[in-house]
C-alpha cells in the first residue's frame, strides 16, 4: 500500500497539493523535478481512497481528487525541512496522527490547519510561525502540550477550541492580539502564563476551572490562584425569566482582570467571600500565591499570613503534591510556626514518604532550640 502525491511546480518551487493513500507512514520528498518542496496545499490530506504504490503525479489546483468528509488515513508523516507554508485545513480530520515535527523554516499556518486531529498529543511551533490562525488546533481532544514560538504576535479566534486535554500554556511576551473563544471548553487548562497587555478578561472568562495564573510585568510577575466556579439557572416563576446562581468566588475573582491590567485591591477584597464559599484547599492557595509572589498592592497580607499559618498542614500537602521544596523553604522562612506545628508537619511528611520534606522540617524544628523531640526512619 502507498501514497499518491499530487504536486504543482511554479517559479522554481514545488507545492504538494493533495495526498491520497492509506495509513502507511508517509515521507514527503524535499525536491520534485529538482525544485524544493516549499508548501503543503489546502485540504492536502482530505481526499479519500487508497493507493497500491507510492507515486508522484503532476496536477493543477483545479484538477485534484475531491475532498472527502471521511476521517483522514494519515498516521505518521515526515515533513521536509524545505516547507515554509501549510495551507488551510491541510491536516484537518487526520484523527490518527499522533505526533508531528514541524520544519524549522515553517512560517505560515492556514486556518484550521490541524482541526480535529483527535490523536495529536503535543506540538512545537518553530520560531518563524508568528501568527496562530483561527481554529488552528480546534477539537484536538488529546492535545496536552503546545510550545508557541517566542516570536508569536497573534493567537487567532478559537485557536484551541475544545482542546479538552490541554493542561498549560505560556503566551509569549510579544503577543498583542488574542482572538475570542481561544480557550472555550478547555476543561483541563489549569496553568496559564502571559504578559501584561494581553486581554486578560477575555481569556480568564473562558476558563471556569481552577486556574494558576501568572501575569508578567516589565519589572516582575504576579501569580494568582483563581478558584473554579459553577453556575445554574433558576426559574423565578415569570414567563421566560431566569436567575443565574453562581457557586464559588471564582467568577468574582475573574472580574479583577480587565483588558489591560489587574485590580489588586479588588482581588484582595474578595478573600472574605472566598473563606465562606470555597474549600480551604483553595483559600490556602489564594493566600499563599499572594504571599509568595507579592507583586503589586497587597493589603491582605496580614489576613493571608494568619490563614496560611492556621492551615499550614493544607499548604504542606499542596507543596508535596508539586514536589516544591523551594516553596517549603519559603513557607518556613515566612511563617512563625510553633514546635507543635512543626512536629505535626514532620509526621505528615513522613507518612507521605517525602524524605526531603521531613529533613527540612526537622531542621526547622531543631532551629527553635531544644532539639527535635521526634525521630523518623528516613
Amino acid at each position: 500500500m502507498g501514497w499518491a502525491i499530487y504536486y504543482h511546480i511554479q517559479n522554481g518551487e514545488a507545492a504538494i497539493l493533495r495526498c491520497v493513500g492509506d495509513d502507511a507512514p508517509l515521507v514527503l520528498p524535499e525536491t520534485i523535478e529538482g525544485c524544493p518542496v516549499t508548501a503543503i496545499g489546502p485540504d492536502c490530506f482530505g481526499a479519500g481512497g487508497t493507493e497500491t504504490e507510492d507515486r508522484l503525479i503532476p496536477a493543477e489546483p483545479d484538477g485534484l481528487p475531491p475532498v472527502s468528509r471521511a476521517e483522514g488515513a494519515l498516521c505518521r508523516i515526515a515533513l521536509p525541512e524545505t516547507i515554509r507554508s501549510i495551507g488551510d485545513r491541510a491536516f484537518a480530520r487526520c484523527r490518527k496522527l499522533q505526533r508531528l515535527t514541524l520544519p524549522a523554516r515553517l512560517e505560515t499556518l492556514g486556518v484550521r490547519a490541524f482541526d480535529q486531529c483527535g490523536s495529536l498529543e503535543h506540538i512545537e511551533l518553530p520560531d518563524g510561525v508568528t501568527q496562530l490562525p483561527d481554529y488552528a488546533f480546534s477539537q484536538c481532544r488529546k492535545l496536552e502540550r503546545v510550545a508557541l514560538s517566542p516570536r508569536t504576535t497573534a493567537l487567532g479566534h478559537h485557536a484551541f477550541y475544545h482542546c479538552v486535554a490541554l493542561k498549560s500554556l505560556d503566551i509569549p511576551d510579544g503577543v498583542t492580539f488574542v482572538g475570542g473563544g481561544l480557550f472555550l471548553n478547555c476543561k483541563s487548562l489549569s496553568r496559564l502564563a502571559l504578559p501584561l497587555g494581553v486581554n486578560l478578561s477575555v481569556l480568564v472568562s473562558d476558563l471556569t476551572n481552577d486556574l494558576d495564573l501568572t501575569v508578567r510585568y516589565p519589572d516582575g510577575a504576579a501569580r494568582f490562584f483563581l478558584p473554579g466556579f459553577s453556575y445554574e439557572y433558576e426559574d423565578i416563576n415569570a414567563p421566560r425569566m431566569w436567575r443565574t446562581i453562581t457557586y464559588g468566588s471564582g467568577q468574582l475573582y475573574r472580574e479583577c482582570f480587565s483588558s489591560r491590567d489587574v485590580d489588586f485591591d479588588l482581588y484582595e477584597s474578595y478573600f472574605d467571600l472566598a473563606l465562606k464559599q470555597d474549600d480551604v484547599k483553595d483559600t490556602v492557595r489564594i493566600a499563599w500565591y499572594r504571599l509568595r509572589w507579592p507583586y503589586g498592592r497587597n493589603r491582605g497580607r496580614g489576613l493571608y499570613l494568619a490563614h496560611v499559618t492556621e492551615h499550614c498542614d493544607v499548604l504542606l500537602r499542596l507543596l508535596m503534591e508539586e514536589e516544591d521544596l523551594e516553596g517549603l523553604e519559603a513557607m518556613l522562612a515566612m511563617l512563625h510556626l510553633t514546635s507543635q506545628q512543626l512536629d505535626r508537619l514532620s509526621a505528615l511528611a513522613n507518612r507521605a514518604g517525602k524524605v526531603r520534606f521531613v529533613s527540612a522540617l526537622l531542621n526547622a524544628r531543631m532551629g527553635l532550640g531544644g532539639g527535635a523531640d521526634k525521630e523518623f526512619d528516613l
